[in-house]
């Protein structure tokens, strides 16, 4: 099968990371894949360069880059796909508009709601999903915000294999130059305002000054929240291994999808304190096998993290709880491409 596989850029984010995760594992079953990003590359496109997985880069130049499904569409005639799956709005328009007629199979993964996008961008897409075969959105919470009449089929993305190394605490703590002593709460995500790291911020000045709150990752917002009182740790390859050097995980996020962060942090035994967004509330039963605020509450995410670092017995508990849960549970990468292929042939 020829899989051509289209997304927006190719950082670290949790969508190309999917890309990548779906890219890797398809060639690696011997199907000929191709990815394309429509707006910038990014390390994830140098790391399937290095896996001989052919990567080009489109480079979206305006808002109004009408040449963008032209070219996208060039790509697609050299390469001839039997099926293009896109993930991410932009690249869901520059499909939809690359191919207005009989062709490739088209499939789109939505990964959140669209809060990022203006009422008109957001209802562009919208219209733009429908020219495709299937749509798959990562969990019900986000497919309660399309528009109905969809070919919906609900696929929860995962990054979570089983049989991967683990580091240890003190290893992870080593690679991220933390304190190998002392509690840590931890996050990772892009430093964008959905994310909600101004809310971790003011939570983490309610927090006691031993206490160290990092985040992985990078983003437009770095020079406001240098001065927040964060540990702005930057962008690390392959970051959900660093995730052991966490005495907590947090999401502050505003809106999330099915976010691959928690899911890591759940099936590694680690304590999740997070909001009570989207598709986080499927994966995070509070008091059980994790804690959930609301979103906007500094404080009520500060007297969640408090509870979880100062009382050892309930981090340990709600760790456990959450392990034994994901090692019972088909939110696993080598089910998330079986799925996937799946839907590609028309099995699913």
């Amino acid at each position: 099968m020829r899989v051509l596989l289209v997304t927006n850029g190719l950082g670290f984010g949790g969508a190309e990371r999917i890309v990548e995760a779906l890219a890797v594992d398809l060639h690696a079953a011997g199907d000929q894949v191709q990815s394309v990003a429509t707006t910038r590359g990014g390390p994830i496109g140098d790391r399937l360069l290095a896996r001989g997985i052919p990567v080009e880069i489109l480079n979206l130049r305006s808002r109004l880059d009408v040449t963008l499904p032209l070219r996208l569409r060039r790509i697609a005639d050299h390469f001839r796909p039997d099926v293009v799956h896109s993930h991410l709005a932009v690249s869901d328009l520059a499909v939809a508009l690359a191919f207005p007629g009989r062709g490739p199979r088209l499939i789109s993964t939505v990964h959140n709601s669209g809060v990022e996008l203006d009422p008109v961008k957001r209802a562009l897409w919208h219209l733009a999903l429908r020219r495709f075969a299937q749509v798959l959105p990562v969990g019900p919470q986000v497919a309660a915000a399309l528009p109905s009449g969809l070919p919906i089929t609900i696929v929860e993305p995962s990054l979570v294999d089983p049989g991967a190394p683990r580091l240890d605490r003190a290893e992870a703590r080593r690679r991220l130059g933390l304190p190998l002593d002392g509690p840590v709460v931890l996050a990772i995500g892009r430093l964008v305002e959905v994310k909600g790291f101004d809310v971790l911020a003011a939570a983490r000045r309610q927090l006691p000054s031993q206490v160290t709150v990092a985040v992985i990752g990078e983003g437009p917002l770095r020079p406001a929240l240098m001065q927040a009182g964060l540990t702005l740790l930057g962008s690390h390859p392959d970051a959900e291994s660093l995730l052991p050097a966490a005495d907590v995980v947090v999401s502050s996020s505003r809106s999330e999808g099915l976010p691959q962060v928690i899911l890591a942090a759940l099936a590694l035994g680690l304590p999740v304190v997070a909001t009570a967004v989207g598709g986080t509330v499927a994966l995070i039963r509070s008091e059980e096998n994790g804690l959930l605020v609301k979103s906007e509450n500094p404080t009520a995410l500060a007297a969640a993290l408090h509870r979880v670092l100062f009382d050892p017995i309930l981090a340990a508990k709600l760790g456990q709880a959450a392990q034994t849960e994901l090692s019972h549970s088909p939110r696993t990468r080598a089910k998330m491409v079986a799925k996937v292929r799946a839907i590609y042939e028309g099995r699913a």
